[in-house]
């Protein structure tokens, strides 16, 4: 509907349309034109983009020859916001005035002829009529998405003395596609190393056209032809997906024909990737979470793993780094992994980084995450084709219910806050920021019952000042505040913690000292990613909420955010607006059960059409399933119900576990969350699961309860 309405428009208005300004008064102009083709004898019509200041700029433009997809035509990119991202950085000085020419194919584009009026021949006449029509300079760069990324590929290979780049967005290779002399991938696998071309491939992690780009990139590398190859996380063959990664395409563009103009585009990204790094993964209801070194050194050595799953490129790519693999090992077809994964739920595979997604988890290995221990790490290499770098990861890992109250206070003077907090430390401290959850406000007069607080009841929630040490031996980076305990014992304990954790360099989010503050999102910047975090109480009471009105029956007050549903609609549209990824935690209504209600469902759902990326409940008493939830905004969302308690005097078995997540955030995406159970003992010591009782709990959670 969009691309009929873009092609009325088009009709309706003047042959040419305006689009942004540029420093010199004049805009870039976007016309249809027509050509007789010399060699069939009909008309065939094109798009062309002309840059600001065009017949008073330079003598002469770089072109870029765009090619669409089977299903589109010559505005498919000007719809996915090419034409505007260029333009911008035109304006900004980011990329290099240039013309963009975009062919509409029709049925010839979708033929595998090649022969006289072939469709590569009609794109070298096109590309002759334009070059004498317009200022066209030797500098020529041609890319194309799916099947109009095969043809980039085939004429950019075939005629390489007539272009500087090659791009291909999920481009469209098979082996048996067309014959030897015109496939890709086999003139990729001829290339010389020393080419002059610039070349880029592209895909979703979802991507239906995965299997030949990675062949792809394999005969690419064989070859030793410079390349860059890009994964996008959760990215799939849509419009959606491409549109995303607008910026990077412009980037790749405008540094072939301007280096200089790259590089000041560049500015901020930081440096390229070091690494090519792989991961040990397994489907994300795996009841795997660690695998061991000696077993890992056994399989690369060529012993048998009947655990192990690879797909034939990177069985192919592992074995150019010299390891082997026992012919039992099984390998299945690229597109064909995922399934495998998820259907054998002790199975792993070793992956490139940039494949990871969120369906599939991060493994550890020896009980570490293996992005701790990469100066011995087997899998990790110094490459041509980096796919991971140090500078771009950021993890934040997320807890669940804390109240260093009531029994668990007791217990902690029995323990001392030291081995209280021995269970985890070493965990969560390697994370870039660690989240607690806290219930409770310090009270210098407890565990004193004799306080009547706003609860009026032996339910009432305090923490001893010595205990909030907790805080710091786990390197506490953020607190959320949205507990409906925290104003138990009066307002003035709530504010004393404020301030503890504020001279602290704690971040707060989901509560303050009065409604705005409650409701500010923390933002988050680090290693090139953006995140925005929204917190907030949807269950009350009323006393916890932050209220400045003085005619409140329990007066103006600390405290948390509530849920306000008006609040929230908007306030997430404009935080997705601002920030890389949107982090939403929530104290939602608690339930004695590991699934969500219907009404727990749709509350977080809806928080994620709204623009929340990642939801999460931190109240509830019993760990929860999990969800990647397809929002309509084309994106989905990872959503889990609830962590459990992490320190909290509640003894049934369901009660004492938990989960601790991580969220691994690489370049502004959410690339996975690895996810690591814990039980608390000593009524206040919470620690990791390991073995068999890690085994049978994962088991309890991905099989028995299993509600993806």
């Amino acid at each position: 509907m969009r691309l009929a309405f873009c092609l009325l428009l088009i009709c309706l208005l003047p042959a040419t349309v305006q689009t942004q300004p540029a420093d010199c008064g004049e805009a870039g102009t976007l016309s249809r034109e027509t050509y007789l083709d010399p060699g069939a004898d009909q008309e065939r019509r094109f798009h062309i983009y002309l840059p600001p200041c065009y017949s008073s700029g330079a003598d002469q433009y770089p072109l870029l020859m765009l090619l669409h997809g089977s299903n589109a035509d010559d505005l498919q990119w000007a719809l996915l916001g090419f034409l505007q991202s260029l333009e911008t950085s035109i304006h900004a000085g980011a990329a290099p005035p240039m013309i963009v020419l975009m062919p509409f194919g029709g049925d010839a584009a979708n033929d595998n002829y090649f022969g006289d009026n072939s469709y590569d021949r009609v794109l070298l006449d096109l590309l002759a009529i334009v070059s004498e029509r317009y200022l066209v300079s030797d500098a020529r760069a041609i890319g194309g998405i799916s099947r109009g990324g095969f043809w980039a590929y085939h004429l950019g290979l075939r005629f390489p003395d007539q272009f500087v780049a090659i791009g291909g967005h999920s481009p469209f290779f098979d082996a048996d596609h067309v014959a030897a002399a015109y496939n890709p991938l086999n003139l990729a696998a001829a290339l010389s190393p020393d080419t002059h071309l610039k070349l880029w491939l592209d895909r979703g992690t979802n991507d239906h056209a995965a299997a030949g780009i990675e062949q792809m990139h394999v005969n690419l590398a064989a070859s030793g032809a410079p390349h860059e190859y890009i994964v996008y996380p959760g990215g799939d063959h849509s419009d959606a997906s491409w549109s995303r990664n607008i910026d990077d395409y412009l980037a790749f563009y405008a540094g072939a024909f301007s280096p200089e103009v790259a590089a000041n585009a560049a500015d901020g990204r930081g440096s390229r990737d070091e690494l090519e790094l792989w991961l040990p993964a397994a489907g994300f209801g795996a009841l795997l979470a660690s695998i061991d070194s000696a077993e890992l050194a056994a399989l690369l050595a060529g012993h048998y793993d009947g655990r192990l799953i690879l797909s034939e490129p990177a069985a192919a790519r592992l074995r150019q780094h010299g390891f082997t693999f026992h012919t039992g090992i099984r390998i299945v077809a690229h597109d064909q992994l995922f399934n495998a994964l998820w259907r054998d739920k002790r199975s792993f595979t070793l992956l490139p980084a940039n494949e990871l997604e969120m369906r599939l988890r991060v493994l550890w290995l020896d009980d570490m995450p293996v992005v701790d221990q990469l100066d011995h790490y087997p899998l990790v290499f110094e490459s041509d084709f980096p796919n991971f770098s140090r500078d771009k990861l950021t993890r934040i890992t997320l807890s669940g219910t804390t109240a260093l109250a009531r029994h668990t206070l007791p217990a902690i003077d029995a323990i001392g806050v030291e081995r209280a907090a021995s269970g985890i430390r070493d965990y969560v401290r390697r994370s870039d920021y660690f989240q607690i959850t806290s219930e409770a406000s310090i009270a210098p007069a407890c565990p004193d019952m004799d306080f009547v607080g706003r609860a009026g009841s032996n339910y009432s929630m305090c923490m001893k000042p010595e205990h909030a040490a907790i805080f710091d031996l786990l390197d506490v980076d953020v607190v959320d505040l949205t507990g409906n305990h925290i104003n138990d014992f009066g307002y003035e304990p709530l504010l004393r913690a404020l301030d503890y954790f504020e001279q602290r360099g704690i971040a707060l989010v989901g509560g303050g000292r009065d409604p705005n503050a409650a409701r500010q999102p923390l933002i988050l910047e680090h290693k090139g990613s953006r995140i925005g975090w929204i917190a907030c109480n949807e269950v009350g009471p009323a006393y916890a909420i932050a209220n400045d009105d003085p005619n409140s029956i329990y007066g103006p007050r600390p405290g948390a955010a509530a849920c306000d549903r008006n609040w929230l609609r908007e306030a997430l549209a404009v935080l997705a607006a601002q920030v890389d990824l949107v982090l939403m935690t929530v104290q939602y209504r608690e339930f004695e059960r590991f699934t969500p209600t219907d009404g727990q469902k749709f509350a977080y759902r809806t928080f994620a059409e709204w623009g929340a990326d990642i939801v999460i409940g931190t109240a509830e008493h019993k760990p929860m399933t999990y969800e990647f939830y397809p929002t309509g905004r084309g994106e989905t969302a990872f959503i889990h119900y609830g962590l459990g308690n992490l320190y909290f005097d509640q003894l049934p078995w369901g009660n004492r576990r938990f989960f601790l997540d991580t969220l691994y955030i690489y370049d502004g995406r959410l690339l996975t969350v690895e996810v690591f159970p814990g039980i608390i003992d000593e009524r206040a010591r919470p620690r990791l699961l390991t073995g068999e009782d890690r085994f049978n709990f994962l088991h309890f959670m991905f099989i028995q309860k299993n509600e993806f």
